[in-house]
């Protein structure tokens, strides 16, 4: 996962790699080219189970941080290039408008796994020019699956009238009631209230205040973004935690009540080093700072109450009381919580069988994200209270606070009914726990709690972060 600055004539192997659900990427050498300005880094990442079809493709999202003292928190680097080596299939790389980092996805049609080697160019930034020439620098390369959903329009709300109740968006009629769903064609702003046409919802303190309008500029789902695969993953937080301040990593770690270790939280502190049991569980006990500190440090963003439903339903018109995976039912879905707390992925369940035809069966989105619903509850940024709606879609730079929080003014920040944010898609609780509406497969438009800026931190709670598209 890291290596020391080595000279030009020895680029030897490293350690083991850094982990994700299928994704794992190892960084082999960083040297500095005699003459260059920049840091070469040479890695490799490979998952399973990547497609690229007509309609979207999946990626990894690639960041690099620096350090030249092993005590030190690591820092980010900018990237100025990035190329892939030869492998089938070609891979198509691309580092990001802003340099934080690079996405890389199969470069034609594919469906099957991936594996390349990389060679990524990076700034130096704040390190010492002492320290580069001493080859004391160190060099990680971290990644996370995304998923591309493109340019179009989407429709949120339910056809039922009944879904008021669930405090479903819909489109108003003349006198306010339920007049179907909303289709939601641009990034223009958007009207809530009673008037005919515009979007609305029962409003309340949990649901959101019913004001409006939705600024042009608060992402909506009409422009192409990319979304995480998974929710952020136990042993991708470890790594967080471990890459960040020791003052910040108190604040933001989630290790804390009698009960975490027995409601599927794995972190582990031994001889100051943070470790996941299960990496690839979905992190749970996660507030909103939690997530959004994560975000921040991976060059990501949170993502909108409007962009979860496009990224669940895609373009189509949606039927009543539908799940993410595009039907009302759950009678054929597999990927459950099991009696040890993970998710089912073999036999009819293991990814490499997801077709349009089996996402009921996989839970996936029509864009094939995983576990919308269940698993752990969406934190998503709300149209329902003023401080979602200021949010504006800017994206981490790599860099967190010293006190472990998210840098960026536009975001809502605050564990403790502060506001901004709020709770979609349903929640695993435990094993044993009474099966709900809620618990723990939501229906996509069931929002009870869809402003609640509150919950810090509890056993069904995760993240997922985003990153809108840069334009070609």
């Amino acid at each position: 996962m890291k290596t020391r600055l080595l000279s030009l004539t020895l680029l030897a192997a490293l350690t083991a790699p850094a982990g994700a659900n299928e994704l794992r990427t190892e960084t082999k050498s960083v040297t500095r080219p005699a003459g260059a300005a920049t840091l070469r880094v040479e890695a490799s990442v490979r998952w399973k189970n990547a497609w690229r079809n007509p309609r979207n493709h999946d990626a990894a999202w690639l960041i690099v941080k620096l350090r030249s003292n092993p005590r030190a928190p690591w820092m980010h680097g900018k990237l100025r290039a990035i190329t892939a080596g030869a492998a089938s299939p070609a891979a198509s790389c691309a580092v990001s408008a802003d340099q934080i980092g690079a996405f890389c996805a199969p470069a034609s049609t594919w469906r099957g796994d991936v594996s390349w080697p990389l060679v990524i160019e990076v700034e130096p930034g704040r390190l010492r020019e002492a320290d580069i020439a001493a080859g004391a620098v160190e060099a990680m390369v971290f990644g996370v699956e995304m998923v591309y959903v493109p340019d179009g329009p989407f429709s949120i709300g339910d056809p039922d009238p009944k879904s008021v109740e669930t405090f479903s968006f819909y489109r108003a009629g003349a006198d306010g009631a339920h007049a179907g769903t909303l289709r939601i064609t641009s990034e223009a702003a958007i009207p809530v209230g009673r008037e005919a046409g515009s979007l609305y919802y029962k409003a309340s303190q949990y649901t959101g205040d019913g004001q409006g309008p939705v600024p042009a500029e608060f992402p909506k789902g009409t422009r192409a973004f990319y979304v995480m695969k998974y929710e952020i993953l136990q042993g991708q937080y470890a790594t967080f935690l471990n890459s960040i301040a020791e003052y910040a990593s108190s604040f933001r770690s989630p290790i804390g009540g009698r009960e975490y270790h027995e409601q599927r939280g794995s972190l582990q502190l031994t001889g100051g080093h943070y470790t996941a049991a299960s990496p690839d569980r979905p992190a749970n006990f996660m507030s909103w700072d939690d997530g959004t500190a994560f975000a921040d440090w991976a060059g990501l963003r949170p993502w909108t109450d409007l962009e979860f439903s496009k990224a669940a339903r895609g373009p189509v018109e949606p039927i009543s009381a539908d799940f993410p995976w595009g039907t009302a039912s759950k009678e054929r879905l597999l990927r459950k919580n099991q009696a040890n707390d993970e998710l089912l992925q073999t036999g009819d369940a293991d990814e490499s069988k997801l077709t349009d035809q089996t996402r009921d069966v996989l839970g996936a989105s029509y864009f094939w994200v995983m576990d919308l619903a269940g698993s752990v509850w969406e934190k998503v940024v709300t149209i329902g209270h003023p401080r979602g709606r200021a949010f504006l879609g800017s994206h981490g730079d790599g860099e967190i606070t010293d006190y472990g929080l998210a840098t960026n003014a536009d975001w809502p920040l605050g564990d403790h009914e502060a506001g901004g944010y709020g709770y979609r898609g349903g929640g695993y609780y435990m094993r044993g726990s009474a099966e709900g509406p809620l618990n723990p497969h939501s229906r996509v438009e069931q929002r009870p709690y869809g402003s609640w800026g509150g919950g810090p931190r509890g056993v069904a709670y995760g993240f997922r972060a985003a990153r809108t598209a840069d334009r070609p």
